[in-house]
């Protein structure tokens, strides 16, 4: 778990907790018993016999299988049943989950055999509350009554307290909003896409930052946010001409699994504010352009304490930088930011005057302690600027670690600035033009020997990294120097045996999945096509070029 406060459990409602491997096998089973067999099914036994579980939340059950002699047999089929799905459902697998206050029978087959359980569904005193695009301040929170969200966000006259969940349903939420919820270091209050729906908050036609978040120890999670303004392309230059998506002006807050787009900056962090969090997040499409060049970045951050970390988040195709820890003089530090696992590609290329690209770590303010740790990036052949800049103009910086990157392509791969110390080990960097430029004239290339490369490589890389809040979802890049038609995943520790995977491309992250199945252990293979970058709202066709075949950012998730 990272650095931080820590998710109770109440936060893990919604996707599957998974049991020991022995328990799935059992679940699961490998083959039916064949004619003949010796041995058949005397008894069966479930696990846990009796429970309870709250609404959405979910269980798994396991099945032992024993012969006459109560020798425990393997590999052979279980099949499950709930008698009353309207409270609770069981998948194939024996995992359950809560629908609606009651209780409901579980049982297990095999071979004629069978066994049950008994879970009791309930709603805990803070089990969670709804919020719908149809509901109204005049509302219960119920799955009934649902509130609307600005009420949910504003604690609902004290009714969201500590630990609760608020499950948006789905819909398209309009306006813009502000969030006051508040809970403690170990009960965050969470506000999370209900599973399997697909919640949107459309900030189209307001001037208002989309969502303001002021009340800490508040989580966001796995919803999609947009603005619908169709106007991309200003006569003048500078200010907020395109209203923020989220404005986070509240220490320890997290921001997990979200989709936003099309918006103004996507994630702003105020300086003052630290222990914020951003994984999982793909963005795109971010940002308008002016008279004087391209506008809004994925993520914008400064902190004069930390920590802020954003880690495994995939963005691309903005009209300005992917990541952008950045501050005016006087307006803020930027202090102990840590860019991890990151994957940037062909930011700045939705603008004809853009010279921004993938990483900006380095303002007109004073940085210290930063961290960039790998992370991945890519320019397209012809995208021209620095790649990655770690440092900006003349401004004299503390410590800053470059570790493990992979870092390719741009007029110049690295621009590194003026740092007291500067640290860069195992760092591979490639491109076709400059791979490093030095601006302080006290830093050597010695720093980065054997760590450049001019040209790119021939053999393909593959990079999977699990997420570090949904069990099942990973965040995948490849490099297809090898023009390979297909390559291995191997996905083992991170997606359960048995479970369905659906495997999507991130620049058709709504559509068809481009590879889906059963997951038997080990590696599977991934089909790699090309895909066009997503249109931008109000725009005829995309601007940023395509990545075809040679480069192409994957997520991995399992359906519920």
């Amino acid at each position: 778990m990272p650095v931080g406060f820590t998710l109770s459990h109440r936060l893990a409602r919604g996707f599957w907790i998974v049991g020991s491997a022995a328990a799935l096998s059992a679940c699961a089973g490998e083959s039916p018993t064949k004619p003949g067999d010796s041995n058949p099914v005397s008894s069966v036994t479930v696990s846990p016999g009796t429970a309870e579980l709250d609404v959405s939340a979910t269980l798994q059950l396991a099945a032992e299988l024993r012969d006459s002699l109560g020798t425990t047999l393997s590999g052979r089929s279980v099949s499950w049943s709930s008698d009353i799905e309207a409270i609770a459902t069981v998948s194939v697998y024996g995992v359950v989950r809560g629908a609606d206050t009651g209780t409901a029978t579980i049982t297990a087959f095999s071979e004629g055999r069978s066994a049950s359980a008994t879970v009791k569904v309930k709603r805990n005193a803070h089990a969670g509350y709804y919020a719908s695009p149809s509901g109204s301040s005049g509302g219960d929170g119920s799955r009934a009554r649902p509130w609307d969200l600005p009420t949910a966000l504003a604690n609902a006259s004290g009714r969201v307290q500590p630990g609760d969940t608020v499950w948006m349903r789905g819909g398209t939420y309009r306006g813009s909003f502000r969030s006051s919820l508040a809970g403690t270091s170990s009960r965050p209050v969470v506000v999370r896409q209900y599973p399997g729906e697909r919640a949107i908050i459309d900030g189209g036609g307001t001037s208002a930052t989309t969502l303001r978040v002021g009340g800490q120890y508040s989580v966001f999670w796995g919803f999609e946010m947009i603005n619908s303004d169709p106007t991309r392309v200003f006569s003048i230059g500078g200010g907020d001409l395109r209203s923020n998506v989220i404005a986070n002006y509240a220490s320890n807050t997290k921001y997990i699994n979200l989709t936003i787009r099309d918006g103004g900056v996507a994630i702003y962090n105020e300086a003052t504010y630290g222990n914020v969090e951003i994984v999982g997040c793909i963005i795109y499409n971010i940002g308008w352009e002016g008279s004087d060049r391209g506008h809004g970045h994925a993520l914008y951050l400064k902190s004069n304490t930390g920590p802020v970390t954003a880690r495994d988040n995939i963005m691309f195709n903005q009209f300005s930088y992917g990541v952008h820890v950045y501050s005016n003089a006087g307006s803020g530090a930027m202090n102990n930011i840590r860019i991890e696992g990151n994957i940037s590609f062909n930011n700045g290329t939705q603008s004809t005057n853009s010279t921004a690209s993938n990483i900006l770590f380095g303002g007109e303010d004073y940085s210290t302690g930063g961290v960039l740790k790998n992370n991945y990036t890519y320019d397209s052949p012809g995208v021209g600027g620095r790649n990655v800049r770690v440092g900006y103009g003349s401004t004299r910086n503390g410590t800053m670690h470059l570790l493990d990157n992979y870092f390719v392509g741009g007029a110049t791969v690295l621009d590194v600035g003026y740092w007291s110390s500067l640290t860069a080990t195992n760092n591979q960097l490639m491109g076709t033009a400059t791979v490093v430029n030095l601006n302080d004239p006290a830093l050597t290339m010695s720093r980065f020997t054997g760590q450049t490369q001019v040209g790119l490589p021939t053999t393909t890389k593959v990079v999977v990294r699990p997420n570090a809040y949904e069990p099942g979802r990973a965040n995948v890049v490849v490099y297809n120097w090898g023009q390979d038609g297909s390559v291995s995943l191997d996905l083992s520790g991170m997606v359960p045996a048995g479970a369905t995977y659906e495997i999507r491309n991130v620049q058709d992250f709504f559509g068809s999945p481009v590879t889906t199945g059963t997951y038997g252990g080990g590696s599977v293979t991934l089909p790699i096509r090309g895909v066009q970058p997503p249109l931008p709202i109000g725009m005829s066709s995309a601007r940023s070029p395509s990545t075809g075949t040679v480069f192409n950012a994957y997520v991995v998730t399992i359906r519920p």
